[in-house]
């Protein structure tokens, strides 16, 4: 069966700068036919619909307003899906390249991910993408637990408005999302057009060590108490079958609580390696890291309400170590 188009969902606080990211993708494409536009407003002027509608001819845009996609309107969302899917069908068109989800900064990925699997047959290539504004840290604001679960589900983290502050914030940027999210690429560009570009190509392997935790957050740790990032060492090797009966147990046990899992694993050929991962409780298939990736085994696991103890009572076949990092 072909594979479906690449779906990607842009989240990111309110004004850090999404729209302006999507634009400058659309500015630099020469032909914007094969991109479509799903735009989730929180109130019910679409004012992000109107100034993308005028960055390219022949997009095709649907909209999602008065609402929050990722509370009450993921039904709203697939029933869009579908039909920018079936119009373009009809039109006698191909599949599109692309489908853009521009989230409320209000939104968070878990259940707009989970809402996808009822579009399974559509066979969507997921690209999880945040905007990180430099010149306002959303680690730092009152909106700190959304900005969590946007940024920990980011396969790319795009860093915004870098020209209104120094290097040494551009930097503490790079430090605080690495921190928070190993694996992620990021994006650290000045030039629009570049920067939209990389954001928007898909993701490829990250070479970033799991274990490579900003010293920055343990001045944070008693300012926000409710979220928790854990860093899982295996004492042993772990068959990949059996880490992922534990990472669904984790799952299971953690409920709405857990926000992200990133886990790397044996393969079943010994030089190989396997990235496991979730966003909320929903787990992506399993895939192989290249060669050169050079990612240690072990498994980062960030969720809210939750201590050491209660990971280290889940069941596993295997003897496990955690630390915890925030």
């Amino acid at each position: 069966m072909e594979s479906g188009p690449q779906f990607i969902i842009v989240s990111g606080a309110l004004g850090s700068g999404k729209t302006s990211l999507i634009e400058s993708l659309l500015n630099c494409s020469d032909d914007a036919s094969d991109t479509a536009v799903i735009v989730n407003e929180a109130g019910e002027i679409n004012i992000d619909g109107a100034v993308l509608s005028e960055s390219a001819s022949g997009m095709s845009m649907a909209t999602l307003s008065n609402g929050c996609v990722c509370c009450s309107m993921t039904s709203d969302l697939v029933t869009s899906i579908q039909d920018l899917m079936h119009f373009r069908q009809v039109a006698g068109k191909g599949l599109f390249s692309r489908i853009i989800l521009e989230c409320s900064g209000l939104s968070r990925p878990g259940p707009i991910v989970s809402s996808l699997q009822e579009l399974a047959d559509l066979r969507l290539k997921l690209h999880l993408l945040s905007t990180y504004d430099c010149s306002r840290p959303p680690l730092q604001g009152p909106d700190f637990e959304d900005a969590v679960a946007q940024l920990a589900a980011a396969h790319t983290v795009v860093l915004t408005k870098i020209d209104q502050v120094a290097v040494e914030r551009r930097e503490e940027a790079v430090e605080t999302v690495r921190s928070l999210n190993p694996l992620a690429f990021i994006v650290n560009e000045f030039s629009a057009s570049v920067r939209a570009r990389e954001a928007f190509a898909p993701p490829g392997n990250i070479d970033v060590p799991v274990g490579a935790f900003c010293k920055s957050f343990e001045r944070r740790r008693l300012l926000h108490p409710r979220v928790r990032v854990f860093h899982a060492k295996y004492d042993a090797i772990i068959p990949w079958e059996d880490a992922l009966d534990w990472l669904e147990n984790i799952a299971g046990a953690l409920g709405e609580r857990l926000l992200r899992i990133k886990a790397v694993v044996p393969g079943e050929n010994a030089d190989d390696r396997l990235l496991l991962q979730s966003v909320g409780t929903t787990f992506s298939a399993p895939r192989r890291l290249k060669d050169e990736t050079v990612v240690p085994l072990g498994a980062v696991v960030i969720a809210r309400d939750i201590g050491s103890d209660d990971l280290s009572s889940i069941p596993t076949r295997h003897s496990v170590s955690w630390d915890n990092h925030l």
